[in-house]
């Protein structure tokens, strides 16, 4: 059995991450804190550091490359700021913690309604040395209007009129909602019920290290307002 640094580690190299050991070390610090709470948090589904490490963390970027895509186009609009991305529901923190380890340029927001979640993420936000992130204890439906540029979200909710309104409502003019989701048929349902509100919408397949005959999918929506 490979060791889950050494998982982690290829799996970041197949993804296309060039991280460095900094980087590498605040994804382990984030493992080892999910460890440490899990059973009392109830953070995510996983028994083992393996298991954070493959369905958590690398799950969580093997999005890195479209994103990457979407962050360099924003950044060409907000020039002289930092890109505001939320993570909404975080929970135990992805893909949000993930990703804002691998985008240092990137100003994260954890949004999460639950307050002992709060306590853990801006614990492990310590943990793992990010000053790019902050945790926002709030309802997605209190969040003030127009605050990010893009919105990322894993096991949230799935895509109905209402949650298609609260997204819209929180996010930038000309801004970008991108989805984690699994298969392709439910995928197709869910955007079928809002075609009216998002006509368009790319499914891009996602390819994680170590659950390559799990279907992965992330949904990217260009802020149909614009």
């Amino acid at each position: 059995m490979i060791a889950h640094s050494q998982k982690l580690i290829d799996g970041i190299n197949r993804l296309g991450i060039n991280a460095d050991e900094s980087q590498i070390q605040s994804l382990e610090a984030y493992i080892h804190a999910v460890m440490e709470f899990n059973k009392t948090y109830n953070l995510v589904r996983a028994d083992t550091e393996d298991e954070i490490a493959v369905n958590h963390v690398l799950d969580s970027l093997a999005a890195y490359s479209p994103l990457a895509q979407i962050v360099s186009r924003l950044e060409s609009k907000t020039q002289n700021r930092p890109v505001q991305v939320a993570d909404i529901g975080s929970g135990g923190g992805c893909p949000g913690l993930p990703l804002a380890t691998v985008f240092p340029q990137v100003s994260f927001t954890l949004v999460e309604r639950m307050e002992k979640r709060c306590v853990f993420l801006e614990d492990a936000v310590k943990k793992m040395g990010l000053k790019n992130v902050k945790v926002l204890c709030s309802a997605a439906d209190a969040v003030e209007a127009e605050s990010f540029d893009l919105e990322v979200f894993r096991a949230f909710h799935p895509f109905d009129k209402k949650i298609v309104k609260l997204l819209l409502r929180m996010l930038k003019k000309g801004g970008t909602l991108a989805a984690y989701k699994a298969r392709s048929e439910k995928i197709e349902a869910e955007m079928q019920e809002i075609k009216m509100m998002v006509p368009e919408y790319k499914k891009i397949p996602l390819e994680v290290p170590y659950l390559e005959d799990h279907e992965r999918n992330l949904v990217v929506i260009e802020d149909p307002r614009a």
